[in-house]
């Protein structure tokens, strides 16, 4: 029977799927005083991560959240205004939040590598937005035998972990992949992967199970 695999950070609870990690986050040193910002804005719940390794505690400050998960990890670190993004990808979410983040002091915590306009779209929106690199995705070295067989599934989270298993294992041309997003799915221009219509990884499996 063909196996599932998730590549990402994140590990899936079906205990049918495969997490495979092949990339790491790890978090920068910085200086920050919230209180100095009307708002901010979190577009991975690596950036709450980012303020726990460095000691920073949560105040009374509005959050924008891209997702569900992301929002929940907010309210996990202690947020509690948070708003919760109706658009999944980040230059729809920077579009979704530019009106009401006009005016505001806004702070942005962000990965190294990122992928999205979601930034420049705030900036050339007139916003008043820090950003501090607060993060970086990194490859996490793999031994070969833990490349996926043959016609294995492939789920993949995000452009970093397309570019990390290929670095891990190269490829085999009889995958099929899935994408968690648009976004990813450019970094997948080698293959024709299916994009799952919710960027949720619980979406991802369930469109991965009906290719079994």
């Amino acid at each position: 029977m063909r196996k599932i695999y998730l590549v990402s950070n994140t590990k899936a609870t079906d205990e049918s799927v495969i997490n495979l990690s092949v990339s790491k986050i790890e978090f920068l040193k910085f200086e920050i005083n919230l209180s100095e910002y009307d708002a901010f804005v979190a577009t991975s719940k690596n950036a709450f991560k980012a303020l726990k390794f460095n000691g920073i505690s949560p105040i009374n400050l509005p959050v924008f959240a891209i997702a569900n998960s992301c929002a929940a990890a907010a309210r996990e670190f202690g947020f509690s205004e948070i708003y919760t993004g109706q658009n999944a990808y980040g230059d729809d979410f920077a579009r979704e939040i530019l009106p009401l983040l006009k005016g505001k002091k806004v702070l942005y915590l962000k990965g190294k590598d990122s992928v999205s306009n979601f930034l420049e779209i705030l900036q050339d929106g007139g916003v008043n937005i820090k950003a501090v690199i607060a993060y970086e995705n990194v490859l996490n070295p793999c031994k070969m035998e833990l490349k996926p067989p043959k016609d294995s599934i492939l789920i993949f989270a995000s452009p970093v972990n397309v570019r990390n298993f290929l670095s891990n294992f190269g490829w085999d041309e009889s995958y099929q992949t899935i994408s968690i997003g648009k976004v990813t799915a450019k970094e997948l221009k080698f293959t024709t992967p299916l994009v799952s219509q919710s960027q949720d990884i619980n979406a991802c499996i369930a469109l991965a199970k009906t290719l079994l």
